[in-house]
């Protein structure tokens, strides 16, 4: 069973200036593991969180942006991953004084995680966010193997120390990185 926070990766991926070529990935994972299914999880922007991170837009702006995110799924699917959305927000982070847009699927992944349980023996989590810590230990409590492919400076720790496995992005790149 394989699990992409997309949040996670994006920011990865922009910190680190190169793209994740989908297909690619897609085909990397299915040599590499012996695949149920693979999951994404990503958000769909909202006009709301749209228009708040960039007010001088148009509605055209959106729309468009809006119509790019869509094709960007349908590509996804007719590759072959099992796609999971939901509408982005946009919350007003006061430490920093910007908004910040959000799409959090930690329940979401974890739900199909566990509600899968008896049809796989790895989970390979790709995200390095924390709040996975506790699931990890509880497949684990399960009898079966963790796997993480995460970015190496976004990842948790604790995460880290709890996977039986971890891969990172950056040593996987000469195969899954998208050229133009």
């Amino acid at each position: 069973m394989i699990l992409i926070d997309d949040s996670n990766f994006f920011y990865g991926f922009k910190k680190h200036n190169w793209k994740l070529d989908y297909k690619k990935f897609y085909q990397w994972l299915n040599k590499s593991f012996d695949v149920l299914d693979i999951y994404f999880f990503g958000g769909v922007i909202t006009q709301n969180a749209y228009m708040t991170k960039n007010p001088a837009n148009t509605l055209q702006g959106f729309i468009k942006a809006k119509t790019g995110n869509i094709k960007f799924f349908k590509f996804l699917k007719d590759i072959g991953y099992a796609v999971k959305t939901k509408p982005v927000t946009c919350n007003y982070d006061d430490t920093d004084g910007e908004y910040k847009r959000k799409c959090n699927f930690d329940v979401e992944i974890t739900i199909i995680a566990i509600d899968q349980l008896d049809k796989y023996d790895e989970l390979v989590l790709c995200s390095g966010d924390g709040d996975f810590v506790k699931l990890l230990k509880y497949i684990k409590g399960k009898h079966k193997k963790t796997t993480l492919i995460a970015h190496k400076d976004r990842i948790n720790s604790n995460l880290k120390k709890t996977a039986n496995k971890t891969l990172f992005l950056k040593d996987l790149r000469k195969d899954i990185e998208y050229e133009q």
